[in-house]
């Protein structure tokens, strides 16, 4: 199943269709059982998590905003087990096991990056004129400073502020995004 046909079920869910529903749980819960037991190493509670998580979503249907489905659901997992284990006592191996597990899966990264790259292209879309054309050359195009200078007939000092301007932005729109991406 693709993101636009998951997309899709998403927006019919949200319009309480309960086939659109079982359809997504029919296609994603074998997975997510399986990230689930790979943290726990225990069936039946990876499979309440996972139903926890289900129920959970479909309560909150119309309030949640998800724009990757898979990587809400992955992260629901990631932080109910690790809440769970927080909770108890552990032996070695699920220490281990959970060390190792801890790098977020493949559809959670990639649709984590997406995100983050739109926010960037936002955030930039967002800036001056001037000051996106002086960004873009200097991070994108990789043209130094003098150059990009002596290309718009500008101080090399100008140049400096306004790429200066674009990454204070930058970082104070994206503050939100380091915190989520620093779980990872």
């Amino acid at each position: 199943m693709d993101t636009i046909e998951i997309e899709d079920l998403v927006l019919r869910v949200k319009k309480s269709d309960q086939k659109a529903f079982n359809t997504l749980f029919n296609e994603l819960w074998e997975p997510m059982y399986s990230y689930a037991c790979s943290i726990l190493m225990n069936d039946s509670l990876a499979k309440d998590i996972v139903q926890d998580i289900w129920i959970d979503f479909w309560q909150r249907r119309q309030d949640v905003e998800v724009k990757f489905l898979k990587s809400y659901l992955y992260k629901s997992i990631r932080y109910k087990c690790y809440n769970h284990l927080r909770d108890q006592k552990f032996n070695k191996i699920q220490l281990e096991v959970a060390k190792s597990v801890s790098v977020a899966s493949e559809v959670d990264q990639s649709d984590d990056v997406i995100e983050l790259s739109t926010r960037i292209n936002s955030v930039i879309s967002n800036l001056p004129k001037r000051c996106q054309v002086i960004f873009r050359l200097s991070r994108v195009n990789n043209i130094d400073n003098k150059e990009i200078a002596s290309q718009l007939d500008i101080s090399q000092r100008s140049v400096e502020n306004q790429i200066s301007y674009a990454l204070r932005q930058l970082r104070k729109e994206l503050a939100v995004a380091k915190t989520l991406f620093s779980f990872l």
